[in-house]
């Protein structure tokens, strides 16, 4: 087939999908238009459909994980990122995946995944570098998520892999097993070097040669704990390669359990950082070509880390995620704060009744005085009583191959865990030398009073569990139960461990080891007497969140006084950081331009320690001084355009008693009800839909005193309006068959566009005025009082790339492709629309969902674009 011939057959193909003809409709009219005209049309069509099939679903995956990712819109237009490579490291771990209990989650892992290595920075490209974050659920598979980020980008000829898997010597090394078999490296090596294995942490054997180990391999990985010695290992390592080797070398760095020692957490900002923060920057430093990503479930410290380090003057980077944070979707099978406790706002709603609560009075005997003993109480034995009744319950159920576990934590301290681990042994003696005799009518009782009361949550398709089925496996499970402490001090013998082929049941006792990180394999009865002051610690601590598939009706955990409550909270905050960051992304925002916003507790518990929290300030509330900027475009309905240009114009005339003067494009102090009828009919691209949507009730909920002042453009008798310039990104028959994305809409100063007609003088912020200097400026009483700013954008549908930007395409052009019917009326804008929603300046806000804590980035507009909008496309006037 000819060139022309197979440009027509692609250009028949782009149209009537671009109209949204389905593949096959696609396939069966382009075949009968050019059958007559063009020699094997049909096998030309397959071959193209095929291949844009794969593309199509790719951006599709992408698009819709996107929307909990807060990261630069262009990854998805420019990326570097083509999707998962056939035969390579991810196909192996997706086979192995569906050969395992993740069987049903590779689809969510496959999305999510991509959109993360998306994000990352492009391999072999030099100085490109980016900082992100995963945030994920305690015990909710974060593990898996990461292994599968290392092999896809693995495949994309990322070579180095450093994981950074906590503080603790055991879950070192369970990542480290976990990764080996994750990555096909636990039959032979498949062609990766590591630089530590299961027993081995990161030496300085490899420092001497390792030039020769990174410039000879393809596939480098080391899982290295959180400690002082082991990281400058690692530095010294990296500073031992030489400069051309090192830049062509793209490493990735995993940060698991990132929250933990890794910000600094000095006391104040003036003070030299911690070790391993100022190791892990040391480290960051001497990438020439890569990403650090965070991996954790308490991401708290990590978006209250500075962002402003480069402009502080001390020559390393912070860690802050500025480029990108993601948020793993919560799969319906998991059990965290919010199904096991409920929200504050609905405590009561579909709450499960697994929670049972220890008695105040018996706190000092679970946690005596130092140099006390600790003693079994009455509610501790109802705890293992049901431990051992709903172990034979999955014995009868067919799971006797399946570990089970129960945990007792009651303090961090260390010799108080071997003193119960021998009251637990005291009290199961005499049950068992009972079972021996087949004597075990003591647990009848249990069993009938804790069998139903979770009955609800069952999935599997056993009968219910007969009393005559359990009495026969109860020996069985006291003969198999095994009492282990697992802490700093325990030996190795002690300490918890779950081989593949020797199913566990045990009660494991400890503390700090078991409280991050490490999974507790058929975890389904918790006994927990600690608390803390913190979210990060409290949240890190209920190891019973998870998975309890085929055993989720038996899971129980007893709580002391006052914890059930501050749990119920810890799921609101959680939702609500989760809310933040998938407003973050329906903005089109970064944590580079706006922070993140934590809830903070009205009582005892703070968000994290106060020396992390030291960059943090009080932040707005809900959507207040919220700003969106439209710069996605839908153009698969022509009509929608034209009629959101009737919209503008209906406005215009709406407004006219508030027009500022003669000539101005400035309509002043505008009552928030005058722009009902905008918000209602104006459409806007399906991600920022909501934003919009929502922002504006929000104002006319909370602020309806507040005015807006609204900038709308002029026109002539010809066009509608004055038209300004903005062309999208992407490249040459790369184009996407919905939507157009211009980047950026604002221009460096526009959050201040209403500032000098307003007052008929310049502001003073200079030229390149930062973020949230702006805001600051519209929050200022004596500035423009907290006014709401609305600002319409008609960009052309002609608009023409000025200069040599490689990354741009004239907007006709692109249009031509995907939509020609926009064209037909070149005169009509696109119609833009950004918005700053009102802010606070008077203090009169009568409802607040409690108050809110982050960090201010010191980030300047027109320095954040690829290509600088203001000088090569003009400003808004343009």
């Amino acid at each position: 087939m000819k060139d022309d011939q197979l440009f027509a057959v692609q250009a028949a193909l782009d149209g009537l999908l671009s109209r949204g003809k389905t593949f096959d409709e696609a396939t069966q009219e382009v075949v009968l238009m050019l059958e007559p005209f063009v020699p094997d049309v049909r096998e030309a069509v397959i071959k193209i459909i095929g291949s844009r099939r794969d593309e199509i679903t790719r951006r599709e995956k992408l698009r819709e994980a996107d929307g909990n990712t807060s990261t630069s819109r262009d990854v998805l237009e420019l990326g570097w990122y083509t999707g998962p490579k056939e035969n390579g490291v991810w196909s192996s771990l997706r086979d192995r995946m569906q050969q395992t209990g993740l069987g049903d989650a590779i689809d969510e892992i496959d999305k999510s995944t991509d959109a993360i290595v998306s994000s990352l920075a492009e391999p072999r490209v030099y100085d490109a570098k980016r900082l992100g974050l995963v945030v994920g659920n305690v015990q909710s598979g974060k593990t898996a998520n990461f292994s599968a980020v290392i092999a896809k980008g693995i495949d994309e000829k990322y070579r180095f892999v450093i994981v950074l898997s906590g503080i603790h010597n055991n879950l070192r090394k369970q990542t480290q097993e976990r990764l080996e078999r994750d990555l096909g490296m636990d039959g032979g090596s498949q062609g990766w070097y590591r630089l530590t294995d299961p027993e081995g942490d990161f030496g300085r054997t490899h420092i001497r040669n390792a030039g020769v180990v990174v410039s000879t391999h393809e596939k480098i990985i080391a899982v290295v704990k959180k400690n002082g010695s082991r990281l400058q290992n690692v530095l010294d390592f990296l500073r031992s390669v030489d400069e051309k080797t090192r830049k062509n070398t793209p490493i990735l760095i995993v940060d698991d359990e990132s929250d933990q020692a890794t910000p600094d957490s000095s006391a104040k900002p003036e003070n030299d950082p911690t070790k391993i923060n100022k190791l892990m920057r040391e480290i960051w430093a001497e990438v020439r070509n890569g990403t650090y990503v965070g991996y954790t479930a308490t991401p708290f410290a990590n978006i209250l880390m500075d962002p402003n380090s480069n402009t502080r003057g001390n020559g390393l980077q912070q860690l802050y995620p500025k480029d990108f944070v993601h948020v793993m979707r919560t799969p319906k099978a998991y059990f965290g704060a919010e199904r096991i406790f409920g929200l504050e706002s609905s405590p009561d709603a579909n709450i499960p009744d697994v929670i049972r609560a220890i008695p105040k009075d018996e706190l000092e005997f679970l946690t005596p005085a130092k140099g006390g003993s600790p003693s079994v109480t009455e509610s501790l034995e109802d705890a293992i009583r049901w431990f051992v009744v709903s172990a034979a319950i999955r014995r009868t159920r067919g799971q006797v191959k399946k570990h089970s576990t129960m945990l007792i934590h009651t303090t961090h301290r260390v010799n108080p865990h071997f003193a119960m681990r021998d009251e637990v042994k005291a009290f199961l003696a005499p049950l068992q030398r009972a079972a021996r005799e087949e004597e075990v009518d003591s647990f009848l009782d249990t069993f009938h009073n804790e069998r139903d009361r979770a009955a609800e949550l069952y999935t599997g398709e056993m009968d219910a569990p007969s009393w005559q089925l359990v009495k026969a496996e109860i020996p069985n499970v006291l003969r198999a139960i095994k009492v282990s402490v697992d802490n700093g001090s325990a030996s190795d013998a002690e300490r918890l461990n779950y081989p593949d082929d020797n199913p566990q049941t045990v009660i494991v006792i400890g503390g700090g080891t078991l409280s991050r990180g490490l999974t507790l394999e058929g975890l389904f009865v918790s006994y927990f007497t600690r608390t803390s002051s913190t979210y990060d610690t409290l949240l890190q601590m209920g190891r019973w969140f998870g998975y309890r598939l085929g055993y989720e009706d038996l899971q129980r955990v007893w709580l002391s006084p006052g914890l059930e409550d501050d749990y119920r909270f810890l799921a609101t905050v959680e939702e609500d950081v989760r809310q933040e960051i998938r407003r973050m992304a329906g903005s089109n925002e970064t944590p580079e331009q706006i922070g993140v916003r934590v809830l903070l507790h009205p009582g005892r518990l703070q968000v994290t320690s106060a020396a992390k929290m030291k960059h943090a300030t009080v932040a707005e509330v809900d959507f207040e001084g919220t700003r969106l900027q439209t710069t996605l475009f839908d153009v698969t309905n022509v009509n929608v355009h034209n009629e959101n240009v009737n919209v503008a114009l209906q406005l215009r005339q709406a407004l006219a008693p508030y027009r500022k003067t003669t000539g101005s494009i400035l309509y002043a102090d505008v009552p928030v009800n005058e722009l009902e009828v905008f918000f209602n009919d104006f459409v806007v691209h399906s991600r920022f839909e909501e934003n919009f949507k929502n922002a504006y009730s929000w104002a006319t909920e909370n602020m309806p005193q507040k005015t807006w002042n609204v900038v709308i453009p002029d026109g002539n008798e010809l066009k509608p309006f004055d038209l300004i310039q903005r062309t999208p990104i992407g490249e040459k028959n790369a184009a996407d068959l919905s939507h157009i994305n211009i980047r950026s809409l604002m221009s460096g100063g526009d959050i201040l566009r209403d500032f000098e007609e307003y007052f008929g003088k310049k502001h003073d912020l200079g030229s390149s005025p930062k973020h949230n200097e702006q805001l600051d400026l519209r929050r200022d009483r004596d500035g423009l009082d907290g006014r709401g700013l609305l600002i319409l954008y008609p960009i052309s549908r002609t608009s023409k790339v000025q200069g040599e930007r490689k990354h741009r395409r004239d907007m006709d052009d692109v249009l031509q492709e995907i939509a020609p019917e926009l064209l037909e009326d070149p005169d009509l804008p696109i119609m833009g629309v950004a918005y700053i929603a009102p802010l606070d300046s008077r203090k009169e806000l009568e409802v607040r969902r409690g108050t809110r804590i982050r960090v201010v980035p010191e980030f300047s507009e027109s320095h954040d674009e690829i290509d600088d909008i203001l000088d090569n496309e003009g400003s808004y006037a343009g």
